[in-house]
Protein backbone atom coordinates (compact mmCIF):
# COMPACT_ATOMS: atom_id res chain seq x y z
CA UNK A 1 0.00 0.00 0.00
CA UNK A 2 1.20 3.73 -1.01
CA UNK A 3 0.84 6.10 1.76
CA UNK A 4 0.40 10.29 0.68
CA UNK A 5 2.00 12.40 2.73
CA UNK A 6 -0.06 15.79 3.56
CA UNK A 7 2.19 17.70 5.07
CA UNK A 8 3.51 21.22 3.27
CA UNK A 9 3.95 21.83 -0.23
CA UNK A 10 7.68 20.55 -0.85
CA UNK A 11 7.84 18.60 2.29
CA UNK A 12 7.84 14.86 3.31
CA UNK A 13 4.90 13.53 5.47
CA UNK A 14 6.00 10.27 7.34
CA UNK A 15 7.06 7.62 4.69
CA UNK A 16 5.89 8.69 1.91
CA UNK A 17 6.82 7.75 -1.20
CA UNK A 18 5.70 10.93 -3.01
CA UNK A 19 7.34 14.48 -2.99
CA UNK A 20 4.80 17.44 -3.02
CA UNK A 21 5.81 20.15 -4.99
CA UNK A 22 3.74 23.78 -5.15
CA UNK A 23 3.86 24.26 -9.13
CA UNK A 24 3.03 27.43 -10.83
CA UNK A 25 2.17 27.23 -14.61
CA UNK A 26 1.62 29.73 -16.70
CA UNK A 27 -0.89 28.78 -19.89
CA UNK A 28 -2.07 31.59 -22.03
CA UNK A 29 -3.72 34.44 -19.82
CA UNK A 30 -3.76 31.96 -16.92
CA UNK A 31 -1.31 31.53 -13.47
CA UNK A 32 -2.38 28.04 -12.33
CA UNK A 33 -1.26 27.27 -8.60
CA UNK A 34 -1.36 23.72 -7.31
CA UNK A 35 0.25 20.88 -6.19
CA UNK A 36 2.09 17.93 -7.81
CA UNK A 37 3.11 14.96 -6.29
CA UNK A 38 6.04 13.06 -8.21
CA UNK A 39 7.61 9.57 -7.26
CA UNK A 40 10.21 9.29 -4.84
CA UNK A 41 13.10 7.23 -5.73
CA UNK A 42 17.20 6.21 -4.27
CA UNK A 43 18.32 9.70 -4.62
CA UNK A 44 15.26 12.09 -3.39
CA UNK A 45 16.97 13.37 -0.37
CA UNK A 46 19.37 15.02 -3.04
CA UNK A 47 16.92 16.25 -5.40
CA UNK A 48 16.19 20.00 -6.11
CA UNK A 49 12.67 21.11 -7.38
CA UNK A 50 14.01 21.17 -10.81
CA UNK A 51 14.97 17.71 -11.21
CA UNK A 52 11.41 16.83 -10.77
CA UNK A 53 10.15 18.99 -13.02
CA UNK A 54 12.97 18.44 -15.51
CA UNK A 55 12.47 14.47 -15.25
CA UNK A 56 9.14 14.82 -15.65
CA UNK A 57 8.24 13.62 -19.25
CA UNK A 58 4.31 12.62 -19.42
CA UNK A 59 1.79 15.07 -21.53
CA UNK A 60 -0.01 15.49 -18.76
CA UNK A 61 0.41 16.80 -14.91
CA UNK A 62 -2.38 16.37 -12.43
CA UNK A 63 -2.51 19.41 -9.94
CA UNK A 64 -4.27 19.14 -6.99
CA UNK A 65 -5.79 22.15 -4.42
CA UNK A 66 -5.60 24.16 -7.81
CA UNK A 67 -5.95 28.03 -8.01
CA UNK A 68 -6.47 29.65 -11.30
CA UNK A 69 -5.46 33.38 -11.75
CA UNK A 70 -6.00 35.97 -14.54
CA UNK A 71 -2.17 36.26 -15.62
CA UNK A 72 -2.14 40.39 -15.91
CA UNK A 73 -4.56 40.73 -12.57
CA UNK A 74 -3.59 38.44 -10.64
CA UNK A 75 -7.46 38.21 -9.61
CA UNK A 76 -8.46 35.08 -8.18
CA UNK A 77 -10.40 32.87 -11.22
CA UNK A 78 -11.60 29.83 -9.97
CA UNK A 79 -10.31 26.75 -7.61
CA UNK A 80 -10.68 22.89 -8.21
CA UNK A 81 -9.70 20.10 -6.29
CA UNK A 82 -8.02 18.80 -9.66
CA UNK A 83 -6.94 19.88 -13.28
CA UNK A 84 -5.01 17.47 -15.80
CA UNK A 85 -2.45 20.43 -17.42
CA UNK A 86 -1.72 19.31 -21.22
CA UNK A 87 1.84 19.93 -21.03
CA UNK A 88 1.88 20.84 -24.80
CA UNK A 89 -0.38 24.15 -23.57
CA UNK A 90 1.58 24.95 -20.83
CA UNK A 91 3.77 28.56 -21.58
CA UNK A 92 5.97 28.18 -18.39
CA UNK A 93 6.44 25.84 -15.35
CA UNK A 94 8.00 26.56 -12.07
CA UNK A 95 8.13 25.09 -8.54
CA UNK A 96 10.48 26.72 -5.32
CA UNK A 97 13.36 24.81 -4.03
CA UNK A 98 12.24 22.82 -0.15
CA UNK A 99 14.07 25.87 1.56
CA UNK A 100 12.02 28.08 0.66
CA UNK A 101 14.81 29.04 -1.95
CA UNK A 102 14.81 31.06 -5.39
CA UNK A 103 12.38 30.13 -7.98
CA UNK A 104 13.64 27.19 -10.43
CA UNK A 105 12.10 26.74 -14.26
CA UNK A 106 12.53 23.65 -16.51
Amino acid sequence: MVSEGHGEPGGFAGDSEFKELEIVAYMGEFKIVGIAHFGVGHRASSRRASDYIRSFNDTRLTLSKVRIFNKGTQQLLDTAPFIIMNMDKVDFLYARDDEGGPAVSA
